[in-house]
């Protein structure tokens, strides 16, 4: 069962966010790499024709 906004407890205080961001000197978190989708499919050597034509 679920608590309506006006019911639920109210803080008064927030919690910091910790910074998701890489400091400056540190490498980048591992994840995305700033590819393109076409760059992906190329290195995949993924082609149109692979795909069914609906």
């Amino acid at each position: 069962m679920t608590v309506p906004e006006e019911n639920r407890r109210k803080t008064d205080t927030t919690d910091e966010l910790p910074n998701s961001r890489h400091q400056e000197g540190e490498p980048p978190a591992p994840g995305g790499s700033g590819r393109t989708l076409r760059e992906v499919f190329e290195e995949a050597r993924v082609a149109p024709d692979d795909f069914a034509q609906e």
